[in-house]
């Protein structure tokens, strides 16, 4: 009984140190291992950095544009003749449209804005009837004045209370009134003109007469 003990702790004793010897082989194996694979990766970097060289920059392309040509731009040249009438007759501005004078008169005005002067002046109410079977684009129309007879000086327009301008638009078979004030001096001799330019392509009509 005692001898087959023996044996068995003999038997036991010596699987033991083989795992032991197996297992440090290992160890000894992983660490080889390690240091060459290390090794190899350290010398790899600088060989394929030296045969790769440093990345070429890329030469910008100059980019070329053409220039757009500019379209045709259609010149409107503003017709000279332009109807002189009375200020108290009706005058034809475009076509199936006719302006007149509804009322002209002498009034102080000015002051309304910051810095303007007030005085004499002349107001006017201008009305616009649209005969024709279309609408009647106002949106640009515009109003001047002059006084001193043949020397035509210019009025200045004044602006703010008591004074409007047409619609941007005036309907088939309407009509609108507008109210302009410039100022002109008490006295001054030669008629006043009143210059109504509605539409670029059209003549002005011009109304003439004595200052209120």
């Amino acid at each position: 009984m005692a001898q087959s003990r023996t044996e068995s702790q003999r038997r036991m004793g010596w699987r033991g140190w083989a795992l032991v010897a197996l297992i440090g082989a290992l160890l000894v194996g992983g660490i080889v291992w390690g240091v060459i694979a290390n090794g190899g990766s350290g010398q790899a970097g600088p060989g394929a950095g030296a045969t790769s060289g440093p990345a070429a920059t890329p030469t910008p392309q100059p980019t070329e544009f053409e220039t757009p040509t500019p379209g045709a731009t259609d010149t409107v040249a503003k017709p000279d003749d332009a109807a002189e009438v009375p200020l108290d007759e009706p005058a034809p501005a475009v076509e199936g449209v006719v302006a007149e004078v509804v009322a002209i008169e002498s009034v102080t005005a000015g002051g309304d804005i910051p810095g303007e002067p007030s005085g004499p002046a002349v107001q006017v109410t201008l009305r616009l009837v649209n005969g024709s079977d279309q609408a009647v684009d106002t949106a640009g129309a515009n109003v001047t004045m002059t006084y001193g007879g043949d020397d035509r000086l210019p009025a200045s327009g004044i602006t703010g209370e008591g004074t409007s301008i047409w619609p941007q638009t005036i309907a088939a078979g309407g009509s609108a009134d507008a109210v302009f004030q410039f100022a002109v001096p008490s006295s001054p001799e030669g008629d006043v003109r009143v210059i109504v330019d509605i539409l670029a392509s059209a003549p002005n009509v011009v109304f003439v007469g004595p200052r209120p």
